[in-house]
């Protein structure tokens, strides 16, 4: 039933939109409305016909339809009007299936895939907004509640980027939204003050028939906080299956914190580490010392602190004293806290950026962090990442994919490592596509989607990007971007190479 509208793909059976190989969140009844049109191709549908069809025995204003209409092209990427045509004083005509671009294999198989596994939606908890540090607090405690259940390989969760962007919807619509994303359930949850105590009451709730599978409420005071995570995390895996398996939660799970403020100070220097802003990374790095003031022996803290100083020192572009220092507190994290999944990763992710030389060693580390917890969307997404630099792009795009699908609402560093990988497969119209959705692009991103457009044959398009990047960086040449280049294959960096000579890079004013 996956059916492709323009560059959008529909499933009806799963329930989802995506394009560009990522799900589109949308209205419950604008995807009502888009279905129905899709059934009806290539005939007029009176308005009162799609009314009819979306709103049954309920009486609305046609404002309601139009702007209903708006969103699905909204939706599908149909702003000129182009697929869903209105049709002046008749209605709307949805146009055919054998008019449109044919869906590749690719679009087509990542539309059939799902987690056999029941997946889960775990939402912020409702905190009052004037209680800064308890709305910190739980939201940290959020992260880590999906960290622990992710250790069980028997639930897949959606992550935390796509749970936390899931809960700014209205709240009539959490629930279609989340199914439609692939949720089978949401747990929610609220935190009241008690004195010096939380009281906090978690629900945990099936998505298609609105079932409580699971609630229970906990009062603890705010040393609880490692108690009260792990707990939730192992009734609510209890809750979800039958067979749960606790000995890779016993063995996966991190040390607690030995400091509740240490631990504050780590989740707000994580927060910063993820915003974007003029003195952020710096900000959180201040965050993480401050946090090992209080608990030197926290590992995770070290790997954090470690990767805020190469984001700071410009990933590739570090000196050489801050990728090793960065490398050298990684591996004291790991060496705190062996069995942290994000120790790994981190620690890979330094030696990525220090040396080729180190590209066995990071891959190691990669692959123990996906050891260690398999349903994490960042690990899947930056062991993809990996895979493809070094030249096995279909593998690369394979475990992209899968890690798009746990969270479908991803941050944008996402579509820079899926650009990068549909590059190395050659597939530069899509590489192109997933580059343009980077919401702030450096001269480095602009280069990347000149030399896209370049070998997909649009001079014009690579021109005008290549101008944009030189403008950003004028001094910025050809020789320059592929030294600051990860990839591995000389095949690949000199594809890199003869589409930026093509967009004129190194000539362009």
């Amino acid at each position: 039933m996956a059916q492709q509208i323009g560059s959008a793909v529909l499933d009806l059976d799963l329930g989802t939109l995506r394009r560009d190989g990522e799900i589109v969140p949308v209205r419950p009844k604008t995807f009502e409305l888009l279905a129905f049109l899709a059934r009806n191709p290539g005939r007029v549908l009176s308005k009162d016909e799609l009314l009819q069809a979306v709103w049954p025995g309920i009486t609305v204003s046609e404002d309601s339809l139009t702007q209903c209409i708006r969103d699905v092209r909204k939706s599908i990427g149909d702003e000129a009007q182009a697929l869903v045509r209105t049709v002046p004083r008749r209605g709307y005509l949805f146009l055919a299936a054998d008019d449109q671009p044919a869906a590749t294999p690719a679009i087509v198989a990542l539309t059939a895939t799902r987690a056999a596994e029941p997946m889960v939606a775990i939402l912020p908890f409702r905190v009052h907004a004037a209680d800064a540090t308890a709305k910190t607090l739980f939201d940290g405690a959020v992260e880590e509640i999906i960290n622990a259940l992710s250790y069980f390989k028997t639930i897949s969760v959606l992550a935390r980027h796509s749970a936390f962007a899931l809960s700014g919807h209205p709240s009539e619509d959490i629930g279609a939204t989340a199914e439609r994303l692939g949720a089978d359930y949401i747990a929610e949850g609220s935190v009241e003050p008690a004195g010096d105590d939380y009281n906090a009451q978690i629900v945990l709730t099936e998505t298609t028939s609105g079932r409580r599978i699971w609630a229970q409420g906990f009062t603890f005071a705010r040393e609880g906080i490692f108690a009260f995570q792990k707990t939730v995390a192992q009734r609510m895996a209890t809750a979800l299956v039958v067979n749960v398996e606790s000995a890779a939660m016993r063995r996966g799970q991190p040390a607690p914190a030995a400091n509740v403020e240490a631990y504050l100070h780590l989740l707000r220097g994580i927060a910063l580490l993820r915003s974007y802003g003029e003195g952020v990374n710096q900000g959180a790095r201040q965050h993480f010392l401050k946090a090992l003031e209080l608990d030197s022996a926290s590992g995770l803290t070290h790997a954090y602190l470690a990767l805020a100083d190469v984001i700071i020192g410009g990933y590739s572009v570090a000196s050489r004293a801050v990728l090793d220092e960065a490398r050298d507190r990684a591996l004291h994290a790991i060496a705190l806290s062996p069995d942290e999944a994000r120790c790994h990763r981190i620690l890979a992710l330094t030696l990525l950026y220090r040396s080729r030389e180190d590209y066995d060693a990071a891959e190691k580390h990669l692959t123990r962090a996906l050891e260690l917890n398999p349903y994490d969307a960042d690990t899947l997404a930056q062991n993809g990442f990996f895979r493809a630099i070094r030249g096995d792009g279909e593998a690369g795009l394979a475990m992209l994919d899968q890690a798009i699908q746990l969270n479908p609402m991803h941050p944008p560093w996402y579509n820079f490592d899926r650009g990068e990988t549909l590059f190395v497969v050659g597939r530069y119209q899509e590489a192109a596509a997933s580059f343009s959705c980077l919401p702030r692009k450096d001269a480095w991103h602009w280069a990347r989607l000149a030399a896209c457009h370049a070998l997909a044959g649009d001079t014009t398009k690579a021109r005008a990007c290549a101008r944009e990047g030189r403008h950003l960086e004028p001094g910025l040449t050809v020789a320059d971007i592929l030294a600051d280049l990860r990839m591995e294959r000389a095949e690949d960096r000199d594809r890199l190479r003869l589409g930026l000579e093509r967009a004129g890079w190194d000539h362009v004013g």
